[in-house]
């Protein structure tokens, strides 16, 4: 009886935790906008940039403050990838304080 009720515990746990990792899954259009906005940082054009942050249908804010591209955040991401122009850009867009980014560009 006692091992009955164990696993029935511990099956229960995994059910519910696939559940939870199924939950967090983004919707493929949404994630789809988002690559977008991270090609058209790493372009270097502003006006790519602009574009596909209005086709994303998010906020200049919440996608500067937000977006994670490749484990970076945006300004961060530009910089890898050699983009000052939307390096800059996003980090005049943005909440946080990037003013060390903005120093050495």
């Amino acid at each position: 009886m006692k091992k009955a009720i164990i696993s029935t515990i511990i099956s229960a746990g995994i059910f519910l935790a696939g559940g939870a990792q199924a939950a967090n899954k983004m919707d493929p259009a949404v994630e789809s906008k988002l690559v977008k906005v991270c090609e058209a940082i790493k372009s270097d054009s502003v006006i790519k940039v602009n574009v596909a942050i209005r086709d994303s249908g998010l906020g200049m804010k919440r996608i500067a403050d937000g977006l994670v591209c490749n484990g970076y955040d945006a300004v961060s991401f530009a910089m890898a990838n050699e983009a000052q122009k939307t390096a800059k850009f996003m980090a005049k867009k943005s909440t946080a304080d990037n003013q060390e980014f903005l120093a050495s560009l």
